[in-house]
């Protein structure tokens, strides 16, 4: 595999990534997931912008700019011989290398790291359970991609161990948040509901495309709590990110949601 590192190709077995690195130290950074298709890169200008965003709430200075990953995303799928069929790439960007201690220094490198894997078909669709861990909605990494995703992973290996596909993370108030990796909504009496991002959800660049389809086909939208209760009663529902587009929930906790099938408004965004 032939990685991207700080502006060089390598092969990914020489790739050196500073064993100082706040990333590796303290999960102090940000990634983007991006899927390309065929050579094409998906909503690159979503998620570098997402990327872009996230960087500056943490005061970190992205040396490269945005033509220059782009072009970079392209050639990392060619010289990995992936231009066609479906790739997952991975862009991380940490703080760079500082001295010991918590408190960011004044001046870094940023370390910037992109590589690209063969990604499977999305499933046909999911099984989910409610998970013990908790999404801080309080908390600065529910607003960004934070290297620092130990809650997300332990939720998912919570659900791997009830063998289901996800876990549904509730925030601090005890309403559903997202999953462990994508955005939950649901559809109950004809109108799309998903939580807000202040309830802890992310911005997830599927879920703003959805929403933005969800306008076009005039289906009510509804942001806001969605309650274990609500979730239970609900007609339909789906996960989404960058790499499963729109992916039906049928089951939640053992118990089938609504019918326990992909449902017509699912099937609806899909199209759209």
């Amino acid at each position: 595999m032939i990685c991207w590192l700080n502006g060089v190709f390598c092969p990914i077995e020489q790739a050196r990534i500073d064993p100082r690195d706040r990333g590796f130290l303290l999960g102090d950074g940000v990634f983007e997931t991006l899927l390309a298709v065929d050579g094409t890169m998906l909503h690159a200008n979503r998620h570098l912008a997402r990327l872009s965003g996230a960087a500056e709430l943490l005061g970190i200075t992205i040396v490269f700019s945005e033509s220059e990953i782009s072009a970079a995303m392209i050639n990392l799928l060619k010289e990995n011989q992936l231009v066609s069929g479906r790739v997952a790439l991975r862009l991380t960007l940490t703080r760079g290398v500082g001295a010991r201690g918590v408190a960011p220094p004044l001046e870094v490198a940023p370390t910037i790291l992109m590589t690209a894997v063969s990604a499977p078909p999305p499933p046909p669709h999911m099984r989910a359970m409610i998970s013990s861990y908790v999404r801080n909605e309080k908390s600065i990494s529910s607003r960004i991609k934070s290297l620092n995703y130990l809650d997300n992973v332990m939720a998912r290996h919570e659900a791997v161990l009830q063998g289901v596909d996800e876990a549904l993370m509730c925030n601090t108030n005890g309403d559903i948040a997202c999953a462990s990796t994508a955005n939950l909504f649901m559809v109950a009496d004809g109108a799309l509901y998903t939580p807000s991002l202040n309830a802890g959800a992310l911005s997830g660049i599927m879920r703003g495309i959805i929403l933005e389809a969800a306008l076009t086909q005039n289906v009510p939208i509804i942001e806001g709590p969605i309650t274990r209760a609500a979730l239970s009663r609900a007609d339909e529902a789906f996960l989404s990110n960058a790499l499963i587009g729109i992916c039906p929930l049928i089951e939640i906790d053992g118990a089938p949601v609504g019918s326990g099938v992909t449902g017509p408004i699912t099937r609806r965004l899909r199209l759209a």
